[in-house]
């Protein structure tokens, strides 16, 4: 093994040129021997990854197919990203249900039930489902964004008289189709 030092070219490389791999390891950049190819056979974990990590691949490669799609990922991309970089993070993370608010949730028709979710661009989707205490549906229906890309409310459509147990189901789904779900218990 060997150490990189003072060479402003190979700096920072990484990948692999002949009969050698360079890679940089806290911070430094290291040549080695070229690795061969794995004799063990893949762990469920790292077959997983590849799976997660082809589908973000191939959702990337869709979203750029489609302009208004493609627009959209690149106002969300940040320096040195580009729209496909944006596309592949938004397809390799679910969305994230940070909140729902039932303050102004008592039970009667008409009240509000806030969510904020959290997603790399924005959130195609949320569901929500009220039960009872003692898990019987009273009503499910879909939130509607409010106030900026991560606030979403629903407003309930029936009269629940036993609020004490109930349980707010939440579903959040983004553009790629990742899921979070959530739940709370007054």
């Amino acid at each position: 093994m060997a150490y990189v030092k003072q060479n402003i070219i190979m700096s920072g490389v990484s990948g692999s040129i002949s009969q050698m791999t360079l890679r940089v390891r806290k911070g430094k950049t290291v040549v080695t021997a070229k690795c061969g190819p794995a004799t063990k056979p893949p762990t469920d974990r790292q077959v997983a990854a590849r799976e997660k990590f082809a589908d973000a691949t191939a959702y990337a490669k869709y979203a750029m197919t489609d302009a208004v799609t493609k627009l959209m990922y690149a106002a969300a991309a940040k320096k040195w990203q580009t729209a496909y970089n944006v596309a592949f993070q938004d397809a390799a993370q679910a969305p994230a249900i940070v909140l729902i608010n039932t303050e102004k949730y008592t039970g009667e028709e008409g009240d509000i039930i806030t969510i904020a979710v959290r997603d790399v661009v924005r959130v195609a989707a949320v569901k929500v489902r009220i039960l009872s205490a003692e898990g019987v549906e009273l009503e499910q229906g879909d939130a509607v964004p409010a106030g900026g890309i991560s606030y979403w409310q629903y407003t309930s459509g029936v009269v629940n008289p036993a609020v004490r147990g109930t349980h707010i189901l939440i579903t959040a789904t983004d553009l790629p189709g990742n899921v979070d779900e959530a739940e709370k218990v007054l």
